[in-house]
């Protein structure tokens, strides 16, 4: 069985290989760390187990009943309860995408197609990134709501919706077999504390909180808790942030020709591309076949990747 491997922890230079946001996240998390050095006496406390507060704001920003929602520890924990759940039926993964898929189907024994990302929707029981990484591929949502069939569940990982819409969330009200699932680690600048979200049908919900109170009640702890509700309660300062990372994308879409959604580019480069940028500590990403995939960064560091693609060149 194999394991994910992330991309490259390093401690130098410009690292562009994991989809951070560049950005900081809302000041609103600089000021609850202070109240909260002040209330330690709160540790000594378990956290709630049902996150009832979070999952409160979060029904609030998307229009959604809180029977809707379930917070997990990052979206692949989300994931993981997931592909549980669906382990008895044979499910379609794309191709060239989000490598956990296929961890968790090889873990569960499940059986899974891989096809061709632009066909998904052709199948039943489907799994898809919406913008898909690494290639940047991507579905408007009308196509979405015209495409998904009735008797058949799909499974929408949206972890890079923000940079391009507010994703597809709210229809779950219309699609009874529609799963989303969301993470706070890329617009909201917040990676670091592992909060994930799943948006379905109320009996979907109630099955993974099954799945969770069997594996373990606490996954969320208070600290993580308090400073997501803060994110979430400062939206203006997420779309501007992401206005900021979409100015840097046109740049960066102009100069690769390309026109891609997420946070990031998708390249066809040989490995000598990936090695000359690293030896000048610039650190991409690397997949089989040639695909190289680079986080977009502030403007000084896009000026350093053009000012050494001319040495390259």
């Amino acid at each position: 069985m194999n394991k994910y491997i992330p991309g490259e922890r390093c401690f130098y230079g410009y690292k562009l290989n994991t989809n951070e946001n560049i950005f900081s996240s809302s000041k609103n998390c600089f000021f609850l760390l202070k109240i909260i050095s002040k209330n330690f006496n709160k540790f000594k406390f378990y956290p709630n187990s049902e996150n009832l507060h979070l999952i409160k704001i979060i029904s609030k920003i998307y229009n959604l009943n809180e029977n809707n929602i379930f917070i997990s520890n990052g979206s692949d924990e989300g994931l993981f309860f997931l592909f549980l759940l669906f382990k008895n039926f044979k499910i379609k993964i794309p191709k060239k995408s989000y490598p956990f898929y296929k961890i968790y189907s090889n873990f569960f024994k499940i059986y899974t197609k891989e096809v061709n990302y632009k066909n998904i929707l052709k199948y039943k029981h489907i799994i898809f990134p919406n913008p898909n990484s690494p290639s940047g591929d991507f579905y408007k949502n009308k196509i979405l709501f015209k495409k998904i069939k009735k008797k058949n569940f799909i499974i929408i990982d949206e972890a890079y919706s923000e940079f391009y819409n507010l994703g597809f969330k709210r229809k779950i009200k219309k699609k009874n077999n529609l799963i989303i699932v969301n993470t706070l680690s890329k617009a909201f600048s917040i990676a670091g504390i592992r909060i994930g979200f799943i948006f379905s049908n109320n009996k979907i919900i109630n099955n993974i909180k099954y799945l969770k109170q069997c594996f373990n009640s606490y996954t969320i702890d208070i600290i993580s808790n308090s400073i997501a509700i803060e994110c979430l309660k400062d939206m203006n300062f997420l779309f501007y942030n992401i206005q900021k990372i979409n100015y840097l994308k046109i740049l960066f879409n102009f100069i690769f020709k390309k026109n891609q959604k997420g946070n990031f580019i998708c390249l066809k480069k040989k490995i000598d591309f990936y090695i000359f940028f690293k030896k000048k500590n610039f650190f991409f990403r690397f997949f089989l076949k040639n695909i190289l995939r680079i986080t977009i960064s502030k403007y000084k560091i896009f000026l350093l990747i053009l000012i050494n693609l001319k040495k390259w060149s």
